[in-house]
């Protein structure tokens, strides 16, 4: 499929018809390969697994695709793109994305959760999910020597990924990280890259408010009246950004920072429930409960498992 047809299928498919965009979680991969979750992949773009990538979706984890050779197609939100070698895309979770193959095509996609973000700076740099920022990391071209060093950290967890032990896992997350580093502050320094608009984008914003706040201000309520917008406004921008409400995206900033707390924290419930502005442990209990159907010891020792062992 040429680049042109490749578009106009997505404009016609994504934008002029409705369509039901499928949603993809990693733990579902992991269930479909009947193996134990982890808290990212990768493979290589010859896998078999690159043919569920060609249908639209959102994905609940940041997708990066390193491409060493020939062409990819790629569909992020509103625009079409064509990814040449040389050439670096970086998928935020909830955007609605897709991609083909050329024939000819070599590269790594990595796939990996939020939850992995313990660093600061990491945190600082995605959390809000600026417009600026998605556009620079959605298609990032790179000079050789650049590309080449971030490649090299891409086929390091291919092969770690292949020969998995705890040890490697441990080591897969500091080189996504690391990479993820060097990815971010070359797409920071292509001048031509994509300029912020005047005024800040309302999601921008909104989850930035989310991460100043998220331990104290849990109602659409407060985050409308900061914005000054409506709630029906909110929740639509929202819901046109990731498919979820305004609470929804509230509530899973929180339950990401159990998680965080749960496996990278030494602090036992109560601590977390009073840190994270719980009344008490009860109270934590319940909302993991009501999201997750699970209770936070029982999700600490799922964890566990994904993290850890």
């Amino acid at each position: 499929m040429t680049i042109g047809s490749f578009i106009h299928t997505f404009a016609i498919s994504n934008f002029w018809m409705p369509m039901e965009i499928a949603n993809y979680t990693l733990k579902e991969f992991f269930d479909q390969k009947k193996s134990p979750c982890l808290s990212f992949t990768v493979y290589s773009l010859e896998d078999d697994a690159v043919k569920k990538e060609e249908k639209l979706h959102r994905n609940d984890y940041f997708q990066v695709i390193l491409l060493q050779e020939g062409k990819v197609n790629q569909h992020i939100e509103h625009e079409s793109l064509q990814l040449l070698n040389n050439q670096i895309s970086v998928v935020f979770p909830h955007q609605i994305n897709a991609f083909e193959l050329s024939a000819k095509a070599k590269g790594i996609v990595v796939q990996f959760d939020e939850v992995l973000f313990c660093s600061d700076l990491l945190k600082n740099e995605l959390i809000s999910y600026s417009n600026d920022l998605m556009n620079k990391l959605n298609h990032v071209v790179l000079d050789a020597d650049t590309f080449y060093k971030i490649n090299h950290y891409a086929v390091q967890i291919l092969d770690l990924f292949k020969k998995l032990s705890p040890i490697k896992k441990e080591q897969i997350r500091f080189y996504i990280k690391i990479m993820l580093l060097e990815i971010i502050e070359a797409a920071h320094q292509n001048t031509n890259g994509f300029q912020a608009p005047g005024q800040l984008d309302v999601f921008a914003r909104f989850k930035t408010l989310i991460e100043e706040n998220y331990k104290s201000k849990r109602t659409v309520t407060y985050y409308k009246d900061q914005l000054q917008i409506t709630s029906k406004k909110l929740n639509g921008i929202c819901k046109s950004k990731t498919g979820n409400t305004a609470l929804t995206i509230i509530h899973e900033r929180i339950l990401t920072e159990i998680k965080r707390q749960l496996i990278f924290s030494n602090k036992n419930h109560k601590e977390i429930a009073y840190d994270l502005g719980f009344d008490s442990p009860s109270a934590l209990n319940k909302f993991v409960y009501a999201k997750l159907k699970e209770t936070p010891s029982e999700l600490k020792e799922s964890l566990s498992k994904i993290y850890k062992y």
